[in-house]
């Protein structure tokens, strides 16, 4: 009986959240939006593209393309390509094609466009992230989702 109960329990809460994330969808965009207020801490993976706007702090563990554009002047952008050493990126562009490593941006004011395979995102501060492919999401607080092929909206602050 036990057992029963806990899958009928288990169904109905599959059922609301999907629910939940249904309703949340954007219907011109088909993308869904996610508010995370108070956290400020976003980690992530999957395959796809990504889209950060923010402040703070972001690390990205990746295989692709990635674009940072440092919008306010003050980004330190490290990049350390795998079985290599870290270094610093000059400039407030910086463009990495075919990249397999670590990227990490420390600013208070920066864009990143990426594409590829995502072993992690981590964000710390506030932004916008758009994730948009096949993946997994999750904010401290206990807010976690999947990415969409029309692509998931998540908005974190401190």
């Amino acid at each position: 009986m036990l057992k029963r109960m806990t899958v009928v329990v288990a169904v109905i809460l599959s059922v609301l959240t999907l629910s939940s994330l249904a309703s949340a969808l954007d219907t011109e965009s088909g993308a869904a939006e996610v508010v995370i207020d108070g956290t400020g801490k976003l980690v992530a993976r999957g395959r796809g593209n990504v889209s950060i706007e923010g402040a703070g702090w972001v690390k990205l563990k990746m295989n692709g393309d990635i674009t940072i554009v440092d919008n306010a002047g003050d980004a330190v952008i490290r990049v350390r390509p795998r079985d290599q050493s870290a270094g610093l990126a000059e400039g407030s562009t910086v463009v990495l094609e075919d990249f397999v490593g670590v990227v990490v941006v420390r600013g208070s004011d920066f864009t990143i466009e990426a594409h590829g395979r995502f072993r992690r995102i981590y964000a710390i501060g506030r932004g916008v992230a758009f994730l948009q492919g096949h993946g997994w999401y999750r904010a401290t607080g206990g807010h976690y989702g999947l990415w969409t092929p029309g692509g998931v909206r998540v908005i974190y602050s401190l």
